[in-house]
């Protein structure tokens, strides 16, 4: 009898443990909250996806199209992850997936859901120099060759964060050219404009736009004299154009710091800045990604 007994309480103790089990799981993930910030996004915009409270989250990964983005804690506490919306992605609701991993152990997923809004982007007519509407066979082989040079900085990008204060604008000077304007050079279609060109006076001081490493200074024939800085979290900026530059490559600089001076060199009418952004190696409208690393509203 006695053995009967606890043979009965042992089974409706794990009959109970089974019960509770589904319950402890459900509740474990209803701790967090998932935000997308902007609510709606626009073509060439910065979304920050974010996860909040942070101490109930061991780890989390953010799955979206074919990249793996683990979730950073910011300045503030919260966990969160960049995503850059290309300029050419179609209106409509976009998905990725959010792996997570609480304390406890216990893992779960959960959809997220972007909202994108239809833009269209106007055309912009120049008119340069034909040798930089159309270069010689040798000028694209540089090309081609400095094309591969940056691939390879794209390719190592930093992920943990390494900007601590917010983001700047590099100049003050009013916007020449917006983001995603299509290119009509001496009436032929090029590419779309893949920053934002920003009004400077020659030789005016240009600023680092946030904390970071700078991973190439170069000197290429559209960009002309250059620098790359990597931010952590996906994010390089750019800056295109430059007279003379203050910076070597393995540098940390800091927001607002200047890395150069502003010119007209490499594919360029007058002195004014190029400014690009890229996250997780998709161009992105700079002045987007400023919005995307400012306070929550």
């Amino acid at each position: 009898m006695v053995k009967k007994s606890l043979l009965t309480s042992c089974l409706l103790g794990i009959m109970a443990l089974l019960m509770l089990c589904p319950q402890q799981r459900q509740a474990t993930a209803a701790e967090w909250t998932v935000a997308v910030h902007p609510a709606t996004l626009l073509p060439g915009d910065v979304a920050r996806v974010e996860l909040s409270p942070a101490t109930a989250i061991a780890s989390a990964t953010l799955l979206w199209q074919d990249l793996r983005i683990p979730l950073t804690t910011l300045p503030d506490g919260r966990l969160a992850a960049l995503i850059g919306i290309p300029r050419d992605t179609a209106a409509g609701s976009h998905r990725g997936e959010l792996q997570i991993t609480v304390h406890s152990g216990l893992r779960s997923r959960q959809l997220v859901t972007l909202q994108v809004g239809k833009k269209t982007f106007p055309e912009q007519h120049l008119s340069l120099p034909q040798r930089q509407v159309s270069p010689d066979r040798a000028t694209m082989d540089r090309h081609r060759r400095e094309r591969a040079e940056l691939d390879r900085v794209f390719g190592r990008r930093q992920q943990a964060r390494l900007w601590q204060a917010p983001f700047q604008l590099p100049v003050q000077g009013p916007l020449l050219s917006p983001f995603g304007v299509q290119r009509i050079l001496n009436g032929q279609p090029r590419s779309y404009h893949s920053g934002v060109d920003l009004r400077t006076r020659f030789a005016e001081p240009v600023a680092a736009a946030g904390d970071g490493l700078i991973v190439l200074v170069a000197n290429h024939f559209f960009a002309g004299r250059s620098v790359y800085i990597d931010h952590g979290m996906g994010v390089v900026t750019m800056y295109f154009h430059l007279s003379a530059i203050s910076v070597a490559e393995g540098e940390r600089v800091a927001a607002g710091q200047t890395i150069g001076l502003a010119g007209a060199t490499g594919r360029a009418s007058g002195p004014h800045l190029h400014w690009g952004a890229r996250v997780h190696n998709c161009k992105v409208d700079p002045l987007a990604l400023l919005r995307a690393l400012a306070a929550p509203p």
